[in-house]
């Protein structure tokens, strides 16, 4: 057996022997290339990372959150390192890397939507869904907010408060609260134009700060089909970077590196925490048998990682067809789009907006209009069976 291995082995080496030796002069120059240009080197490494862990989040760690966080910053420093490489006559490892940054469209892409659809309220055959966190409808928010006018067939709130104007427009409610301060109840609601035949909510526990943060699943009853709509709260951080931009502003050094450590706390926190929460959402959305709406207030960038996993398996809204930036967030630092929606692939997109009209809260509102593509058409058999499910609940999954 060792003699016909031995025979086997002394054919094939002189075949292998130039790929070997090949290999061997391609490592040996890449290290004495990244001994030379050290930095530009690096700072390649480091956007190939922070784009494969971008696109491909399979790897849900802390560490990763940060350095999918940095990716803007990466694709200019990369492309920054090319164009120094090139100076360099490094043109082989510098066209790689100017490949590498013209990918990175792939991933920033979902930081603009380009493909704007008409929302036409009145349009039959559609449905209307609205994502708003809220914020408890502040004091006077209330009167600012004309929900009929938005024509929304499902709407869910984070951070909502009870609001009766609001639920009586609705046929069917789902709400999980919890008590904020000695007087108020805070939490998710869900309402729809539709049945809810099957439902199920969680608040998750936090050792500091009010419990909040949660998801609601239903299962409604829509024409001919079920469809289910989840209404997520990812983990809420509070990062304050207003105030480390005060404090430097005023030349208080102690105060601005206070303030950049707890935004680290924090950030890594929400990273951890919002990970997890995710993991459970997933389950209940990934391989349903119905049509999917995820909505709802994600704390997390378009570049981050419950966005990343839910890309895989789901259309954004406001990527398909919204238009210009969306920044969703009312607040500093303003300019980013943390509330998003996301459909499973039997809906068609016709139209997202961020309603930065309505500004009495934090957050503004997305309204998206999807079409399902699935026939209307309600048989008499199917209303005759949709009586009878009311009050029994529907496989979960």
């Amino acid at each position: 057996m060792m003699t016909n291995l031995q025979q086997l082995l002394s054919r094939v080496r002189p075949a292998l022997q130039p790929l070997l030796d090949g290999l061997i002069r391609l490592t040996r120059r890449v290290f004495d290339a990244y001994r030379k240009f050290p930095i530009a080197y690096t700072v390649l490494s480091y956007l190939y990372l922070t784009m494969a862990f971008s696109y491909y989040p399979v790897i849900g760690h802390w560490l990763t959150g940060f350095m999918m966080m940095s990716l803007p910053l990466a694709i200019l420093a990369g492309f920054a390192a090319c164009v120094y490489l090139f100076v360099k006559r490094q043109q082989l490892v510098a066209t790689a890397g100017l490949v590498w940054v013209l990918f990175s469209f792939m991933v920033t892409k979902r930081l603009v939507g380009i493909s704007p659809g008409e929302l036409s309220l009145n349009q039959a055959q559609t449905l209307n869904v609205l994502s708003f966190n809220s914020e408890t409808f502040p004091a006077g928010g209330e009167s600012t907010f004309d929900l009929a006018s938005l024509k929304a067939d499902i709407a869910c709130f984070q951070e909502y408060s009870p609001n009766e104007p609001i639920e009586q427009q609705y046929a069917a409610t789902f709400k999980k609260l919890t008590c904020f301060g000695d007087v108020r109840e805070v939490g998710l609601a869900l309402f729809s134009k539709y049945p809810i035949v099957n439902q199920y909510g969680r608040i998750w526990d936090r050792t500091q700060g009010p419990d909040i943060n949660g998801f609601l699943c239903a299962d409604i009853a829509y024409g001919a089909d079920t469809i289910r709509v989840v209404n997520v709260h990812l983990w809420s951080m509070g990062v304050r970077t207003n105030q480390a931009m005060d404090a430097l502003k005023k030349g208080q050094l102690g105060v601005f590196c206070h303030e950049l450590a707890d935004t680290f706390v924090r950030l890594k926190e929400g990273f951890e925490n919002r990970n997890a929460q995710f993991r459970e959402v997933e389950t209940y959305v990934v391989g349903s048998r119905y049509p999917v709406i995820i909505c709802g207030d994600f704390n997390e960038t378009p570049i981050g990682y419950s966005y990343g996993k839910l890309s895989q398996n789901f259309k954004n809204a406001f990527e398909e067809a919204g238009e210009g930036l969306g920044f969703t967030l009312n607040r500093h630092p303003y300019c980013v789009r943390i509330d998003q929606q996301f459909v499973s692939s039997d809906w068609h997109i016709k139209a997202c907006q961020t309603l930065s009209g309505i500004s009495f809260s934090d957050h503004f509102p997305v309204l998206a209009q999807y079409v399902l593509k699935k026939s209307m058409h309600v048989p008499a058999t199917i209303v005759a069976q949709r009586t009878q499910q009311l009050g029994h609940a529907l496989a979960t999954k």
